[in-house]
C-alpha cells in the first residue's frame, strides 16, 4: 500500500532557530520627501515698502484733510440749501416738524464742516499708509485726490439729486403728512440742545480719558502681531497720530449725535426719557471702550 504524505497547511514554514515571525507590513520603497522650507524673513522689499509708507500716509492725511475741508465749504452749504428746499416743499412732513428740523439743520451743517477735515485726515492717513506701501508715494497721493473728487462729485452729488427729487415727491394716496404737535416740536428743540450738550461733553471726556490707553493698547497689539518688522517700526509714530485724530472727532460727533437723537426722543418720548437714553448711550460707549482697551 502506497502512503502519500499530505502537507499540514496549519504549520508555519520552517524558520531559523529562535527567529520570531515577521509581522511588519511592507514598506514603501520611496524615501520620504523633504518638506522643510526656508523660513520667511524681512527682506529688502518689506524695508522699502515700509519706508515709503510713512510719507505716503502723511501725504494722504494732508491731501484728504485739506481736500475734505475745502470740499465741505462747497458741499455742506449746497446740501443744506437743497435739504431746506426739500423740507419746505415735501408733502410728507407736517408744518411743526418742518419748523423743528429747519431750526436744527444749521447746527448740523456747522458740525459737518468741522468734522470733514479731521475725518478726511484720518481717512487719508490710514489709506495712504496702505496704498503707499503697495504702490508708492505718487500713486498714494493720486488715489487720495481721487477719493476726494469722488466724495465731492458722487456722494454729495447724489445727496443733492435725492433731495431735489424729494421736492417734487407726492404723498401716497390715503396717507397724511407725518407731524408732531406744537408742544412736541418745542420739546424736540429743547431736548436736542440739552442732549447735544451732554453728548459733546461726554464724548470729550471719553476722548481725553481713553486716548493714552488706546494709544498704548494699539502699539502693543501692533508689536504682538505677525506683520513684518519694518512695518512695526515705521508704524510706531503713525499710531499716536491716528489716535489723536480719532480723539479730535469725538466731541463734535458726540454733540451731533446727541442733537439728532435728543430731538427725536424728546418730541416722541419726552425730554426726560431722551436724557436717560443719552446717558445709556454714554454708558454703553464706556463699556465698549473698556472691553476693547482693557479687556474688561
Amino acid at each position: 500500500m502506497n502512503i502519500t504524505a499530505t502537507p499540514n497547511t496549519n504549520q508555519p514554514i520552517m524558520r531559523a532557530a529562535n527567529q520570531p515571525p515577521n509581522n511588519t507590513p511592507p514598506q514603501d520603497p520611496t524615501p520620504p520627501q523633504d518638506t522643510w522650507q526656508t523660513p520667511k524673513k524681512d527682506d529688502a522689499s518689506n524695508v522699502w515698502k515700509a519706508l515709503r509708507a510713512v510719507p505716503s500716509a502723511l501725504a494722504g492725511a494732508v491731501i484728504c484733510g485739506v481736500g475734505a475741508g475745502a470740499a465741505s465749504l462747497v458741499d455742506v452749504p449746497r446740501v443744506t440749501v437743497s435739504a431746506a428746499q426739500a423740507l419746505a416743499k415735501t408733502p410728507k412732513i407736517g408744518t411743526n416738524l418742518k419748523v423743528m428740523t429747519g431750526v436744527l439743520m444749521p447746527f448740523a451743517a456747522v458740525a459737518s464742516m468741522v468734522l470733514s477735515p479731521v475725518a478726511g485726515a484720518l481717512y487719508g492717513l490710514c489709506t495712504g499708509f496702505v496704498n503707499g506701501a503697495e504702490r508708492g508715494v505718487g500713486a498714494a497721493a493720486k488715489m487720495a485726490a481721487h477719493d476726494i473728487k469722488t466724495y465731492h462729485n458722487e456722494a454729495c452729488g447724489n445727496a443733492v439729486k435725492w433731495l431735489k427729487d424729494e421736492q417734487t415727491a407726492n404723498l401716497p394716496e390715503g396717507e397724511t403728512p407725518y407731524d408732531v404737535s406744537l408742544g412736541g416740536a418745542a420739546k424736540g428743540l429743547v431736548g436736542g440742545a440739552i442732549n447735544g450738550t451732554i453728548g459733546g461733553v461726554a464724548a470729550t471726556g471719553l476722548a481725553v480719558g481713553y486716548a493714552i490707553p488706546a494709544f498704548v493698547r494699539a502699539e502693543a497689539e501692533m508689536w504682538k502681531s505677525d506683520i513684518p518688522l519694518p512695518f512695526k517700526v515705521v508704524g510706531t509714530p503713525i499710531v499716536p497720530v491716528a489716535v489723536g485724530l480719532a480723539a479730535c472727532l469725538a466731541p463734535v460727533a458726540g454733540a451731533l449725535y446727541g442733537l439728532g437723537m435728543g430731538a427725536k426722543d424728546s418730541y416722541s418720548k419726552g425730554i426726560g426719557e431722551s436724557v436717560v437714553h443719552t446717558g445709556e448711550t454714554v454708558k454703553d460707549a464706556v463699556h465698549g471702550l473698556n472691553k476693547v482697551i482693557f479687556n474688561s
